[in-house]
Formats: structure tokens, C-alpha cells, sequence
């Protein structure tokens, strides 16, 4: 019987729904605790820059830092000499647009872009594990809908960039060496 628009037949059906999705999504995005610690020892390179913002690199380095620390896929070391693997890149464009206008030819809403390149390479071989370009987009409005500053929203982008560049990096790692049970 419809009740409310809900039918009560259903909610057993999307619990499980729900439970299914939740236990896949871990298998979508495997770890790799299961490497030998050694072999998963990194060292983050400071990115350079080669756009018009000052600090893009320095707030990127700092949040793939924080990324690569709160999954531990990773383990990030202080030296150079010290690490197994190495990350270094660049970022290639950063850019702020705006996206919708008022009657006066005013941004309201904006878009910002980041994009970079990236390489992963193995320290003893020199052998490069991955190489390719990463990037994010996030749109934001100071002033309408959910009001967010461009710090907040720049925030925002540099996780997501980190996301991106992590999951990279994991799916390098795992098609280099395979899986280990």
C-alpha cells in the first residue's frame, strides 16, 4: 500500500540497496596496506609553477600532504634518500572565470581551474611509474545560493585535486606491481 508516497515493500529493499553500495565502494578504491611498508616509502618534490598565482604550488603540496597522510597508501618520509618513490610536478594552470553575469556585465558566479602534471618515479630504477596531468574545477558565488568566499572554494579545488592526484597514484602503484593477497 502507498502511504505518504513511500511503500513500505521498498524500505527492506533499499537497506540493502544501501548496505551492497557502501561494501562495493571499498572495493572501488582498494588501499595498499597490503605492500611491504619499504616499498611504499614516498618523498613529495615541491611542486613548481609556472602560472601567475604565487602560492598554487605551496597550498597543493600542503593539501596532497595532508591527502596522502589520512589514507597512508603512502608512507611520506623526510628525506629524499630515504624514500622508495618519488613525486614531483608542476602546476600548469590556474584560472579564475566567471560563469554568470548580472544586467550590469558583473560576475555572480565564478569557476576556478587548476590543472597540473605530475610524475611518479621509482628512486633506485629512475623508472616512471606515472605520468600524466591531473586537474579539478569548483564553482562558487560570494553573493548568491550558498555564499562561499574564493578561499573557501580554492580549498575546495586543492582537495579535490589531491583526490585525484592520490587516486592516480594508487592505480600506478597497483598496476606496477600487481596485487598482493
Amino acid at each position: 500500500m502507498m502511504s505518504g508516497g513511500f511503500n513500505r515493500g521498498f524500505a527492506p529493499f533499499a537497506a540493502a540497496l544501501g548496505i551492497v553500495t557502501l561494501f562495493s565502494a571499498g572495493c572501488v578504491y582498494p588501499d595498499l596496506k597490503n605492500f611491504s611498508r619499504e616499498e611504499r616509502t614516498l618523498y613529495l618534490y615541491n611542486f613548481a609553477n609556472s602560472t601567475f598565482d604565487a602560492d598554487a604550488q605551496t597550498e597543493l603540496n600542503e593539501t596532497l600532504r595532508e591527502e596522502i597522510h589520512s589514507k597512508e597508501d603512502f608512507l611520506l618520509v623526510p628525506e629524499p634518500e630515504e624514500a622508495r618513490l618519488g613525486l614531483y610536478g608542476e602546476v600548469t594552470l590556474y584560472r579564475k572565470e566567471g560563469r554568470l553575469y548580472d544586467n550590469l556585465r558583473n560576475p555572480t558566479r565564478y569557476e576556478l581551474i587548476i590543472g597540473v602534471r605530475i610524475r611518479l618515479r621509482e628512486k633506485p630504477s629512475g623508472r616512471v611509474l606515472l605520468s600524466t596531468e591531473e586537474s579539478a574545477t569548483v564553482h562558487y558565488s560570494p553573493r548568491e545560493g550558498f555564499p562561499e568566499s574564493e578561499v573557501q572554494a580554492r580549498h575546495r579545488l586543492l582537495r579535490e585535486l589531491a583526490r585525484n592526484i592520490h587516486r592516480s597514484m594508487v592505480g600506478a602503484y597497483r598496476g606496477t606491481y600487481g596485487q598482493v593477497e
